[in-house]
């Protein structure tokens, strides 16, 4: 509490006002302190801004989402927002899942915040073909260059560094 009264007052009504309408607990609350503060002083912007961003705005506002969505997106707006890196790196991965053109039924995923480093590759087959098939296509993949992206990725890399 005596974090959030050392903000100035429209910084301090704006998290008031997300943290009422959204009935943010203490954790959530402390988390989302944790991480505008922190982008405040990289960034020098006032927490009002940074909730008033557009994507963090627009998940609030967006009429669609339940309370606890908003939380989450909203959480995963400003995570975004504290590590652009970390972001951009996710964005970039996913792009490169995107060009493989694998079958549907072939998710291929990474952990949030890239923990461990490692892809994540998930089929539901119905049968011995299906299964053929579908490792098939994946052993196709693995020798395209956006798998070599993906694990350069995974492993430190940038974005930049294709």
């Amino acid at each position: 509490m005596t974090r959030w009264l050392a903000w100035e007052q429209p910084d301090r009504d704006a998290l008031y006002r997300l943290a009422f309408a959204l009935k943010i607990g203490e954790n959530h609350l402390r988390d989302l302190m944790d991480c505008l503060e922190e982008i405040s002083l990289r960034d020098g912007l006032q927490v009002r801004q940074i909730l008033g961003n557009g994507a963090v705005s627009d998940v609030e506002s967006d009429p669609r989402l339940g309370r606890a969505d908003k939380l989450k997106r909203i959480k995963e707006q400003v995570r975004r927002l504290r590590f652009p890196r970390l972001a951009q790196t996710e964005d970039s991965i996913r792009a490169r899942i995107q060009e493989l053109k694998l079958q549907p039924e072939i998710c291929l995923t990474v952990p949030a915040g890239l923990e461990g480093g490692r892809l994540r590759i998930e089929f539901d087959v119905a049968s011995q073909d299906e299964l053929q098939r579908l490792i098939t296509k994946l052993a196709d993949a693995t020798g395209k260059e956006a798998v070599r992206e993906i694990f350069g990725l995974l492993a430190g890399g940038t974005p930049e560094d294709k």
